[in-house]
């Protein structure tokens, strides 16, 4: 990915990553479906949905029905990766988060009390998502980490108390299923006992998949979302 060297760390001893997007919205899945949430959104992934393997030029066709609505995080081919990105501590992103609060602005309104950490894949970004996560426990916040489960959260960030919104890829994806399916994590997020479970289904197929993860890995509460980018699709 071409992006700018990075220090290795700031005088805070806290290490820049790059950042996608900071905005204030109404989460759009799982539980928290409709409330305020302050999100953080990063760059990188290490997955390719829509494709069994990374892009090699702008025109490479998807290979799957599931696209990815966030290639410009990870996509080098079909996007510039550097544009508009910026490196940010976690105490930057903090501050920033708190800047998009209406709060800030208007005392009289209720803060937002939900932050969503959403990539890409934020599980990349492991220590600045615990220093989010402390920062939102001391505030009296919650967070969620929206993630595609094939990698470990780690014992630190699950006695963080934050919640994940763990989105296991299916075949309609085209990555192939070693790849997106890994074991390891999904049994750590189910036994954290703060995963909800969420699949993007293309098609009545699916529902066979996710039935089959479902009684592989003992997966509770799933939600699952229509994938489409219009109504009549959806």
């Amino acid at each position: 990915m071409p992006t700018a060297t990075l220090p290795l760390t700031e005088p805070t001893g806290q290490r820049p990553v790059p950042v996608s997007e900071l905005f204030y919205s109404l989460q759009g899945e799982g539980v928290n479906l409709g409330r305020r949430s302050l999100f953080v959104r990063f760059m990188d992934c290490n997955l390719t949905c829509g494709y069994s393997t990374l892009p090699s030029t702008a025109g490479t066709p998807a290979e799957g029905p599931m696209l990815c609505d966030t290639e410009y995080t990870w996509n080098g081919t079909r996007h510039d990766l550097t544009a508009g990105v910026r490196h940010l501590t976690a105490e930057q992103i903090w501050d920033a988060l708190l800047e998009l609060d209406p709060s800030t602005a208007n005392p009289a309104i209720a803060p937002v009390d939900l932050i969503v950490a959403s990539g890409g894949e934020p599980l990349l970004r492991k220590d600045t998502l615990l220093r989010l996560a402390g920062q939102a426990r001391l505030t009296g916040r919650r967070m969620e980490i929206e993630t595609n489960a094939t990698i470990c959260p780690g014992g630190d960030l699950i006695a963080a108390g934050v919640a994940f919104n763990a989105g296991l890829k299916l075949a309609s994806s085209a990555v192939p299923r070693k790849k997106r399916i890994k074991p390891d994590a999904i049994r750590e997020l189910q036994a954290s006992g703060q995963a909800r479970w969420k699949f993007v289904v293309c098609g009545a197929g699916d529902l066979d998949e996710i039935a089959g993860l479902q009684r592989e890995f003992g997966l509770t509460e799933i939600w699952l979302s229509p994938e489409g980018t219009t109504p009549a699709a959806v």
